[in-house]
Formats: structure tokens, sequence, C-alpha cells
């Protein structure tokens, strides 16, 4: 790999949350690995926060590994079933937990509940955003299998 590569290890995505919470009701968003640690997280959002959310949204998304069989799907299938993304509907205010890569993932708070306007656009902004973060995601895919 080109030591002038863009990665997600190496690029400040902070625009791109903070873009992302200029969408209605959006309130934060948090790009993280999936051993937990913080890439990037919107302004306002502060650390001790980003990093106790990126630990406990790193256990949602380990989670659903296991569901296979529940679903369907045999213990030890190679084509383990991949988690898109996950709803969490609060009172008032709904998480949103994508993969935004094998070992990446994104987090949004939205106010409001999972059924409203709001979080059916942030899905959408969001899903936007992951598609044209994939390049700079997948260079810290490939770097961390070096």
């Amino acid at each position: 790999m080109s030591t002038d590569q863009h990665t997600a290890d190496s690029t400040d995505l902070t625009w791109l949350l903070n873009n992302l919470t200029r969408e209605p009701g959006v309130v934060h968003a948090l790009l993280f690995t999936t051993d937990g640690l913080v890439l990037a997280a919107s302004d306002g959002l502060p650390t001790d926060d980003a990093e106790r959310t990126a630990a406990a949204l790193c256990g949602v998304k380990s989670l659903q590994a296991d569901l296979g069989a529940f679903c369907g799907r045999p213990d030890g299938a190679d084509d383990r079933l991949r988690m898109r993304h996950v709803v969490s509907d609060l009172k008032d205010a709904t998480v949103l937990l994508f993969a935004a890569g094998v070992r990446t993932g994104l987090g949004v708070s939205v106010r409001g509940d999972s059924l409203s306007q709001e979080v059916s656009v942030a899905i959408t902004a969001t899903l936007k955003m992951i598609a044209g973060m994939r390049p700079v995601l997948d260079a810290r895919e490939r770097s961390g299998t070096a």
C-alpha cells in the first residue's frame, strides 16, 4: 500500500460527520472501529462520551454476529449474516448503528422515534455518506490486514 493513500485512520472525517448532523433531527454521528476505538466524532460530542458510545456500539455490532442460527443459518456457515444497520428506538430518540466497513461502524443519534420522518431522512443520508466514504474505509481495511 502506498504511504500516501488516504485511510480512515489517517484522514480526519469529522467534517463528513458534521455534515450529517445538519440533517433534520440528527444530534451526533460517530465513526468507530470494531474494537471500540473512535475514528471521528461530530463536533459537540465530548471525547469521554464518544469513547463510551464507541465501546457500547461496538458491543451491539458484535452481538449481531451471533444471530445467524436465529435467522435460519446453520452454525459455522461461511456466509455469516452481515449487519447493515440496527435501529434502537428509545423514548424520544433513535440510535442508528451502521456497518460502515468490515471493521468499522457508524453511529447516529436522531431526535424522535424510529417511525419519524427525521429517522428516515437520517438513514438515507447516512447510507449515502457511507457509500461516499467507501474508498477511505476500504483502504483502512486493507491496511489492517498487513
